[in-house]
């Protein structure tokens, strides 16, 4: 039996390589650095994340147990990252020390608010939280020299005690200028009241004082002659009763009082009397 002669095929493209070709003409998506890369992770697990100041390869996470008075291992280790948060609603500087766990789905993340929060051993890098009810001990791994990771135990332990003094730095700067800010107000309105009568911008209440002293200063210059000055011309005519009165000498205060003491205010003479008999004789002569 004659063997069946096969047709020679022509080269054509499969599917799969115009897909191949398709790809390659494709711009390849931008390479990112280590830096980058987790930082991106990180902020999965903490959008706040802004930077990340250093990183500990390998660090072991305990938990002080106040009863048996021991470290014990709380299940979380892995690469420790310090980072630097995004600042605070009211601009206070915020850190944290995050360690992602390789042994499970709980990572541990604590802030670092004071220096004395921090403390550091030849062991660990102890970590209080919760206003001291939580005490957690980073154990940090390092090689001896020459080793690239012979230092790493000092520096992180460093950077983070650093983080912890600039937040609490952070905030006490932040509380002072808004103790400020308190107390410049009021001192603003005092002045405004010591101008007085100057002027007040518009769209601003009056109190009550800058009221009353405008009212103050206005009376001030009040007077019968500026209100009234046509009564200094109209004065009244001369008489015999008039200049009687102006001639009359009258008695002092100091005399009446010595004449009361004397004689009693029954017993002295009536001068109100005498000056109305006086002036009636006057009239009669003249008349």
């Amino acid at each position: 039996m004659t063997p069946r002669k096969t047709k020679p095929r022509h080269n054509q493209a499969s599917d799969y390589e115009s897909d191949a070709n398709y790809l390659t003409d494709a711009v390849p998506p931008p390479a990112r650095t280590n830096a980058e890369l987790n930082l991106s992770v990180l902020r999965r697990h903490n959008p706040a994340v802004a930077s990340i100041l250093s990183i500990a390869p390998y660090a072991v996470v305990y938990v002080f147990s106040p009863t048996s008075q021991q470290w014990e291992k709380s299940g979380i280790e892995g690469t420790l990252f310090v980072n630097q948060l995004s600042p605070s609603d009211t601009g206070v500087g915020r850190y944290s020390v995050m360690l992602l766990n390789r042994r499970g789905l709980e990572n541990f993340e604590a802030g670092l608010l004071k220096g004395s929060d921090v403390e550091i051993t030849e062991e660990y890098v102890i970590l209080r939280a919760n206003d001291g009810q939580q005490i957690y001990g980073l154990w940090i791994f390092s090689e001896p020299e020459p080793s690239s990771t012979a230092n790493t135990r000092v520096i992180n332990a460093q950077i983070i005690q650093d983080c912890a003094i600039r937040a609490e730095a952070s905030m006490k700067s932040v509380i002072q200028n808004s103790q400020q800010e308190n107390i410049r107000p009021d001192a603003n309105a005092d002045e405004t009241e010591e101008d007085g009568a100057g002027g007040v911008p518009m769209g601003r209440q009056l109190s009550l004082r800058e009221l009353f002293g405008q009212q103050r200063e206005q009376d001030s210059g009040w007077s019968v002659k500026n209100h009234s000055p046509q009564l200094a011309k109209h004065q009244f005519a001369p008489s015999a009763d008039t200049e009687f009165f102006r001639s009359t000498k009258r008695p002092s205060q100091q005399n009446v009082q010595q004449a009361n003491l004397k004689g009693g205010n029954s017993q002295g003479p009536d001068l109100l009397g005498e000056l109305f008999r006086k002036a009636g004789q006057d009239h009669l002569r003249s008349a």
